[in-house]
């Protein structure tokens, strides 16, 4: 064991590098053992402070860092020590000029920066101390905080990577840590010699100086933020609804876009829950716009940033980024944008942020908004909890008069809480705009054969854009080669990649050169990819928040997209295992949300009510009509008491110890050797079983399992018998499914266009990206591309009318999707169209339970007559009549009507809306009755309208 004290603290990535002596005064860089994993490692330390170690040699050594131990185990002892008079009695400083460092040996560059390289000779240490004979003074223009100290030829620099605040001067005299960075070289210049460059590592100033924070704006003084009006009066024409179609294209705001735009520029601090797709982003964008200076934007995701930025230039809008990936140079240039002024957003990443050198830039340019993207990071009861979003907080606080904006489509009501307490926001100054995704089909099946099931699934989406996700990397290689093998374009992302391989699939998939990703959960974090038709699990996500982050690449453009999860219980042990695995202190939330998503994937209920529920949402719907649930499985449901019956006899003869693979051989008759060694052939159930298949009999299971008339236990997968299940052995009928539901198509009113113009305006616009080298959606997205083939637009007029058309864009491309579209009408003899005309759509038909409700209703059975019958509720049979008549089938109007519990008066006003406001979506009818009317009152008086209508 040594004891240690800490003289430096220097920023290394998330964490921090540790400099300490002994006392016997040796001098140790202090590694983490676990530092590989451990991204924060170090920041426990604090200058001055007292640990005792037990520490092994580091291997590898290469001079000059040869300091360097590997911390075991460790314990801060209750002392604290001066560290100036610990430095000066054991490692005393160098006192003079800054040719007397590491015994004369670095050398400069051409703009001052030291460095010691093998041609001049490597010392054999690299952390010393200095009392320089001059002030040292800070340098700003480089990508990092530098001090320079003068000299005749113009100065040497030592660049600053120490947490303290940075000053202006560091006076002559001041106790100085300085250290050798790690050999380096830029990677465009492969031939140059490596290098460690000398770096200032803090100081101990004795006396007060001038800090560069000195005329930083202070914290407004009422106790409260957000009453400060900073807006310069803008003229009077530009108003967000002018921007909106003038820089984005867009005719009118999303729900509580408008609400959230309005807050922001009154400089109200505002918290934004808002599903993926539903418009977050504009809610900043658009006050960035107004304001009239700068709005940051943090964000922990790279690629995303770098594709906003992209979008945001190709509307004309002055975004940068700041990040690791830009070059010396045009990091530089960047920092000289934002400098003078030209710049209305920033975007970076929490580590950016928070270095320095940008605070400092933030510091001498001002901040009218600070905005936090995926918010949810901020809370520790968030399922992607990061430590540094955090530290946020001393940055809002640092920034005082820059309004303060978090947003996420992932946050639960406990997070939401956590994120308002964190960063002190007004309770009602939270927009919920709500969870739901309407244009999203939800399909949960039973895994069976996942490789079929895939390929099956695919076969349905021909010549689509989607992402594959599985839990593993192994996972991933063997789906991906399976595609390969059959002919479908396809790539992997996983982490076991170098990440060149991964940018490059990634950029293949946002470009369009290939339809399917497969990939772990490690991909989508950052695309904005808004043509995405579905995305499919094949192993099941850790939670639900995980689902509902990963679903929300699907269909970001608005348009009908297709979500399927297979789901099987070999995974939750997979997941189990994981969890037992991971931290302990994790482990008990973790398998929390792990038994949520595994009842909500056993459920029965709308898929979309249960998602919604977790979320805190709400949804008055007894049915979405876009989950598989609503969709099918009451209809296709059948009595399976007797195979019920079969199965649950077995369990209990083969003394509930086995799982669902066993029970089945043993119904089926199976020779297999383990089933004869527990000489289960002798079993009066052996082979009852013999009229199903495995597959029908899997699907049973799950059922059986969903319906609680068993449990299985973790680890182990043997099955127990429930209550429930005693119940249905002495009699009690069970009703479910004996095959697989057939797949829902996702339905949610597409739109009618020429589908051959439209492949030809794809062509197009690839042509467009390619030259450019961006992906095809920053031309224009899939929708906008649909408006063209459904309007034909042949003049800068009409065409300025499309979705995502803004000023930039109509100046950029319209001469040349107009001669495209002008051409082809001319040979199709084809008008150009209205946006006023209604699009026709294909007149559904109606199977299944919904007929034969429709059937018994019209020959006179009552609604509870119905119910009563078939045992459900009563909105499912009002479900079905609506159905019926969204069919074009007739039923008597009067008894349909003495159905409602509504008013006369209130249902005549509901008919006055439906006039006004059509009757495709009921959507815009529930928010006129004020929320007060249930979405099934208004299916079944939609039913009345549309027969009355008819007549």
């Amino acid at each position: 064991m040594m004891k240690v004290v800490i003289v430096a603290k220097t920023r290394k990535g998330a964490g921090a590098c540790i400099g300490a002596i002994t006392f016997d005064g040796q001098s140790v860089r202090l590694i983490a053992a676990d530092v590989e994993t451990n991204e924060r490692a170090g920041l426990e330390y604090s200058v001055g402070d007292v640990w005792e170690l037990q520490s092994r040699p580091a291997t590898a050594l290469m001079p000059p860092h040869n300091e360097n131990i590997i911390v075991c185990q460790k314990r801060q002892l209750p002392l604290r020590v001066d560290p100036v008079s610990f430095i000066e009695l054991y490692m005393p400083p160098n006192v003079g000029e800054v040719s007397l460092l590491y015994d004369g040996l670095p050398t400069n560059t051409d703009t001052g920066a030291l460095y010691v390289a093998n041609p001049k000779g490597i010392p054999s240490y690299s952390t010393t101390f200095w009392r320089p004979d001059q002030p040292l003074h800070l340098d700003l223009t480089g990508k990092r905080i530098r001090y320079r100290y003068p000299t005749a030829d113009g100065g040497r620099t030592l660049t600053f990577v120490g947490f303290q605040e940075p000053v202006e001067v560091i006076p002559a005299g001041t106790l100085l840590r300085v250290s050798l960075a790690h050999w380096w070289r830029p990677d465009e210049r492969p031939d140059q010699e490596m290098r460690c460059y000398v770096q200032l590592s803090g100081w101990f100033l004795t006396e007060p100086t001038c800090s560069c924070a000195s005329e930083r704006p202070q914290p407004a003084t009422n106790g409260r933020r957000g009453e400060i009006d900073l807006v310069k009066p803008q003229p009077e024409a530009i108003t967000p609804p002018t921007l909106l179609k003038q820089i984005f294209g867009y005719d009118t705001f999303r729900p509580l876009q408008a609400e959230i735009i309005a807050n922001i520029l009154a400089r109200r601090d505002t918290l934004v829950i808002m599903p993926t797709g539903g418009g977050k982003s504009l809610c900043y964008q658009l006050p960035a716009l107004l304001f009239p200076g700068l709005t940051v934007v943090i964000s922990p995701l790279i690629s995303l940033m770098q594709d906003q930025v992209e979008q945001l230039r190709q509307a004309g809008v002055a975004a940068i980024y700041l990040n690791s990936t830009l070059t010396y140079g045009d990091y530089l240039a960047g920092v000289q944008q934002v400098r003078a002024g030209n710049v209305k957003l920033l975007y970076l990443a929490p580590e950016t942020l928070l270095r320095p050198e940008t605070l400092l830039l933030l510091d001498q340019v001002g901040v009218e908004a600070l905005v936090i993207d995926e918010g949810h990071c901020i809370s520790q009861w968030g399922h992607d909890f990061r430590p540094e979003y955090r530290q946020l907080v001393a940055v809002r606080q640092r920034l005082p008069k820059a309004v303060c904006v978090a947003l996420t489509a992932t946050a639960t009501p406990r997070v939401q809480e956590d994120i308002k307490a964190t960063l002190d926001f007004r309770h009602e100054n939270t927009f919920v705009a709500g969870f739901d995704r309407p244009n999203l089909l939800i399909n949960v099946k039973p895994k069976n054969e996942s490789l079929q099931q895939m390929l099956t699934f695919l076969a349905a989406h021909p010549e689509q854009s989607g992402i594959i996700y599985c839990n593993t990397q192994h996972r991933v290689d063997e789906l991906h080669a399976a595609l390969v093998a059959v002919g479908i374009k396809a790539l992997p992302y996983h982490g076991g990649m170098e990440s060149s391989a991964r940018e490059r699939n990634q950029r293949a998939f946002m470009h369009d050169d290939v339809r399917v990703m497969v990939a772990t959960v490690a991909f989508g974090m950052g695309i904005n990819k808004p043509d995405v038709r579905f995305v499919l699990h094949v192993d099941l996500p850790q939670d639900m928040e995980s689902y509902y982050q990963q679903i929300g690449r699907a269909g970001r453009d608005g348009l009908p997209a297709e979500c399927l999860l297979l789901f099987g219980y070999g995974d939750v042990h997979t997941i189990h295992h994981f969890i037992n695995q991971g931290a302990a202190s994790e482990a008990e939330g973790r398998r929390e949300r792990l038994q949520t998503i595994v009842s909500w994937a056993e459920s029965f209920q709308c898929r979309r009510k249960g998602l919604l529920a977790y979320f805190g949402e709400s949804y008055t719907n007894e049915h979405c009509d876009l989950c598989d649930n609503c969709l099918y499985q009451e209809e296709k449901q059948v009595d399976i008491t007797v195979p019920a019956q079969k199965f649950l006899s077995c369990v209990v003869r083969t003394n509930e110890i086995f799982g669902v693979g066993h029970i089945i051989k043993v119904l089926r008759g199976s020779q297999a050797k383990d089933l004869l060694k527990w000489q289960h052939e002798k079993l009066t159930t052996y082979g009852i079983g013999k009229e199903y298949t495995a597959e029908t009999w899997k699907h049973l299971a799950q059922q059986f399992l969903r319906l609680g008339l068993l449990k299985q236990v973790t680890g182990t997968g043997s099955l127990k018998m429930t209550e429930k299940g005693w119940a249905v052995c002495n009699g009690e009928r069970v009703w479910g499914t004996l095959a697989e539901t057939e797949e829902a198509t996702a339905s949610a009113e597409p739109m009618t266009y020429n589908a051959e113009l439209f492949t030809q305006l794809r062509i197009l616009r690839k042509e467009l990206a390619d030259a450019e080298q961006v992906p095809p959606y920053i031309i224009f997205t899939d929708r906008s591309l649909q408006e063209m083939a459904a309007y034909f637009p042949q003049s800068t007029a009409t065409f300025s009318q499309i979705h995502g058309v803004g000023q930039m864009k109509l100046e950029k491309y319209a001469a040349h999707f107009l001669a495209l579209i002008g051409d082809y009408c001319t040979q199709h003899q084809i008008a150009e169209k209205h946006r006023s005309r209604t699009n026709a759509t294909a007149q559904p038909t109606v199977t299944g339970r919904s007929l034969e409700v429709g059937e018994r209703f019209r020959a006179g059975e009552s609604v509870a007559q119905l119910q009563a019958s078939y045992n459900v509720h009563r909105a499912t049979i009002l479900h079905h009549l609506a159905t019926f008549v969204q069919a074009g089938q007739s039923l008597p109007v009067t008894r349909l009507q003495a159905e409602s519990t509504l008013s006369v008066e209130q249902q005549r006003q509901i008919f006055g809306h439906f006039a006004e406001l059509g009757a495709e979506r009921l959507r815009p009818i529930f928010a006129a009755m004020a929320e007060q009317v249930s979405y099934d009152e208004l299916h079944l008086l939609r039913a009345i309208y549309k027969l009355t209508q008819a007549d």
